[in-house]
C-alpha cells in the first residue's frame, strides 16, 4: 500500500494520541494501512472484502511492520500494540472485527482522513500554469518587471474567475 495520501488535521497535536509517540506511530500506521477504496484480498485460501478505510491485520504481522527499521531498545512487542489498539477502539478511533485467523481494523470517520478536495484540484493546474515562466519570456520580461503585488492579483482573479464558474453549474 505505498499509494496515495491520507489527511492530517492540525488538531491531532490537541489530541491525547499526540503526546505519546508511539501511539502515535501506531495510529499513524494505521491510517497508512486502511484501503482507500473498497477492494478484495486473499488471507489463507479466504477471500475477504475490505471497504474504504478497512485493513486486514494480526498480532505478529503488526509488530513487524510497527518496528521494522527501528533500533530494538525501541521495538514494542505484539501484546502491547494489540494493548494499543483496545485503547483506541475504547475511545472510538476504530472497530475491531476479530477471527481466529486475522483481523479486521475499520478506522472511524475514515472519509474525514481521505476526503478529496475536487475544487482546489481544479484549481491547482491553471495557477501552476500561470506562475512557471520558460526562458524566452524571462528574457522579455527582464527589463519589464511586474511587481509581486500584480502576480498575487493575477492569481487572485484566476481563483475568483474558477469559483465564479463552478457556483453557476
Amino acid at each position: 500500500m505505498n499509494e496515495g495520501y491520507v489527511k492530517l488535521y492540525r488538531k491531532l497535536t490537541s489530541n491525547a494520541v499526540w503526546q505519546d509517540p508511539w501511539k502515535l506511530r501506531l495510529w499513524l500506521l494505521c491510517l497508512m494501512k486502511a484501503s482507500y477504496k473498497e477492494r478484495e484480498i486473499m488471507i489463507d485460501n479466504q477471500l475477504v472484502n475490505l471497504e474504504a478505510g478497512q485493513f486486514v491485520t494480526g498480532r505478529d504481522s503488526l509488530e513487524n511492520e510497527f518496528n521494522r527499521d527501528m533500533q530494538k531498545k525501541y521495538q514494542v512487542s505484539g501484546r502491547t500494540l494489540w494493548r494499543w489498539l483496545k485503547l483506541f477502539e475504547s475511545n472510538n478511533y476504530i472497530s475491531i472485527h476479530s477471527t481466529n485467523k486475522f483481523s479486521i481494523i475499520t478506522i472511524n470517520k475514515w472519509s474525514m482522513y481521505n476526503k478529496i478536495d475536487q475544487q482546489l484540484s481544479e484549481i491547482r493546474p491553471e495557477v501552476d500554469q500561470r506562475l512557471s515562466t520558460n526562458k524566452k519570456e524571462k528574457k522579455l520580461k527582464k527589463g519589464n518587471k511586474p511587481s509581486k503585488s500584480y502576480k498575487n492579483e493575477a492569481i487572485l482573479d484566476v481563483l475568483i474567475k474558477k469559483r465564479s464558474l463552478g457556483s453557476e453549474k
